[in-house]
């Protein structure tokens, strides 16, 4: 999130850029993705999105769609304030509603709400959480596999007075460690990965704020995703006024 001093300038980073997770698979094979498009007006281009900008009673926002991320859409918000006075503004009231056109005056369906800041930042805690537990039975069934494999071959060794059952037990626990090993070092990139990305969510993140005259005010908003839908309007409702933008959905088939 960002309070800024002077005349809006949009240089924020699309957070997907910065997510090096999202970096680390590639495939060949054509994959079906969601393509979200703004339908109106035409914007302007900026970090390599397009922001659609509104503005009504010296209140001017702009909108940029910065990407999906895991069941989560993600835009880039930015408010004006040229009022005499102060604004207060609080993401936990942006909404979209599903439209069955780009023209429709209203949703049959229910609106969906942004999730609240803290939320977001909870579900990378619970992603930790996860890896943690994985990372605990990992070494303990791996800890388990070795101390079985050196119990089958020393009872061998004991029984056949033949020392090569004690050596194939202790190569293949040295094996099981270093399987253990491997895993563990996996796990710890992804925690490693998982952390960086919540830090990057939670310095950009647009929080409740209480934004002065002439200042600017910017950050990422989380939406839930809707897989079949056609038309979002995305509703940010500022000091009584509702400023809304309508993108299309497709699917659209992608090579990497």
């Amino acid at each position: 999130m960002q309070l800024l001093h002077q005349e809006p300038c949009i240089m924020r980073t699309p957070l997907l850029l910065i997510i090096f997770g999202l970096l680390l698979s590639s495939c060949t094979a054509p994959r079906e993705v969601l393509q979200i498009t703004p339908e109106a007006p035409e914007g302007h281009y900026a970090m390599g999105r397009e922001y659609i900008s509104l503005s009504s009673d010296s209140i001017e926002v702009e909108l940029g769609f910065d990407g999906i991320l895991g069941e989560q859409l993600v835009f880039d918000f930015e408010v004006i304030n040229r009022t005499p006075y102060e604004l207060s503004i609080n993401p936990s009231d942006f909404f979209y509603v599903l439209l069955d056109s780009a023209m429709a005056d209203s949703s049959k369906f229910p609106p969906r709400m942004a999730l609240h800041p803290e939320r977001v930042l909870h579900h990378y805690d619970e992603a930790l959480e996860d890896k943690v537990e994985e990372k605990r039975t990992n070494s303990f069934l791996g800890i388990l596999n070795a101390s079985i494999s050196i119990l089958v071959g020393t009872t061998g060794f004991i029984a056949t007075d033949n020392p090569g059952y004690i050596a194939d037990a202790i190569f293949n626990s040295f094996g099981t460690a270093n399987d253990l090993v491997s895993q563990n070092k996996e796990l710890k990139t992804h925690m490693e990965l998982i952390t960086e990305e919540k830090e990057a969510v939670k310095d950009e993140i647009f929080r409740n704020c209480t934004l002065p005259p002439g200042k600017v005010m910017s950050g990422y908003v989380f939406f839930p995703k809707h897989s079949d839908a056609e038309y979002y309007m995305f509703c940010y409702p500022i000091d009584r006024q509702m400023f809304q933008f309508v993108y299309h959905q497709s699917k659209v088939y992608r090579y990497d």
